[in-house]
């Protein structure tokens, strides 16, 4: 199979040749070059034999130096964006927050995205994508991460008032690029971090009050232009997996399998029929702190359980970093090529 026709058996819960390969964010792009030996990130991927590329929005929107697209500053350090001002922070009213100068879609550098989708091989399913713009996330960029969380539950209208401006951008931006590009790709990414390595940040009460509205416009927009949602979430949230799943979420990033609530048994046995997964190959223990015996017997379970009956892309569960030796990665690669679905 191509890779056009291997990805598609398995979006469509059919055993292809073998487990289709997909590596997201690239940390530390020197370190991996110089590891692999090859000059850019479009090599690195081309070394491993990945299947799947998702259009790079870096530099495609219009900001001001130091800012995020939201307006708030960015302190930059070695492994991390912290926020150094919160522009919300002092808004005492829907009216302030309605008063706020709220990117539109003229932020976007359609030429630029245009750039980036044609440098993609058309050999590679294609995914489109506006980066990590989640709506809680940036709710507690504009407000301050506490100052958001209380909001929701003191001041509910600015908190909504403040979605529902998020929203109408996503809503702008996306509309615009699956206008002109639809037609190249099979799924859009979207992504959003409301729970950490312990369970939701928020009540699953809260949750679906403020961002599943939101959620389910966003999905319904996607599959409006026959495109695939593929959502980024971390950590555990098994109270709205559900919910997610009913609204039409078709593909679950990022598989922390090793949290309590992921189990990759539990979850391919619940959701496995409808939704397909992608990740399951830790990046806080196996790949910067086994071998790569280990890495490749990590691979094979996961492909074992995630993968029978299609429903499985394998890939890091998130960023691939310095801290991971150069030979794990490749051997987590390699196994995938390995891992054909007939053999488990």
């Amino acid at each position: 199979m191509n890779h056009i026709e291997r990805v598609k058996e398995a979006l469509a819960h059919r055993q292809p040749d073998q487990v289709p390969a997909f590596l997201g964010r690239i940390d530390d792009l020197a370190y991996w070059c110089d590891g692999i030996g090859v000059k850019d990130e479009e090599g690195v991927r081309d070394f491993l034999k990945t299947d799947i590329r998702k259009v790079s929005y870096s530099g495609a929107f219009r900001l001001e130096e130091g800012k995020n697209i939201w307006g708030a500053s960015e302190v930059f350090g070695s492994y991390h964006t912290g926020r150094g001002s919160y522009p919300l922070a002092n808004a005492q009213s829907v009216a302030d927050i309605e008063n706020y100068s709220w990117p539109t879609v003229d932020t976007l550098d359609m030429e630029i995205y245009r750039q980036r989708v044609d440098a993609i091989d058309p050999k590679y399913p294609m995914i489109l994508s506006i980066g990590f713009l989640p709506v809680l996330n940036t709710l507690m960029d504009m407000f301050g991460m506490e100052e958001a969380l209380v909001l929701m539950l003191t001041e509910p209208e600015m908190a909504e008032a403040a979605i529902a401006r998020i929203e109408g951008f996503l809503t702008d931006t996306m509309r615009k690029i699956m206008d002109a590009f639809a037609p190249r790709a099979f799924a859009f990414w979207l992504g959003d971090d409301f729970s950490t390595q312990r369970g939701m940040m928020i009540s699953p009460e809260a949750w679906r009050k403020f961002l599943k509205p939101t959620y389910r416009r966003l999905f319904d927009l996607v599959k409006s232009y026959q495109l695939q949602v593929w959502f980024h979430s971390c950590g555990t949230f098994r109270p709205v997996f559900p919910d997610l799943v009913d609204m039409g979420m078709d593909i679950w990033e990022t598989v922390q399998a090793h949290l309590e609530g992921n189990d990759p048994r539990e979850l391919k046995d619940e959701f496995g029929a409808h939704i397909t997964f992608f990740g399951a190959i830790n990046c806080q223990k196996t790949l910067p702190f086994g071998s790569p015996d280990d890495v490749r017997r990590e691979v094979r379970e996961r492909s074992r359980i995630l993968g029978k009956d299609g429903g499985y892309i394998c890939g890091p569960d998130h960023s691939i970093q310095a801290n991971m030796p150069v030979e794990n990665i490749i051997a987590l690669y390699d196994e995938i090529q390995k891992c054909t679905y007939t053999k488990h």
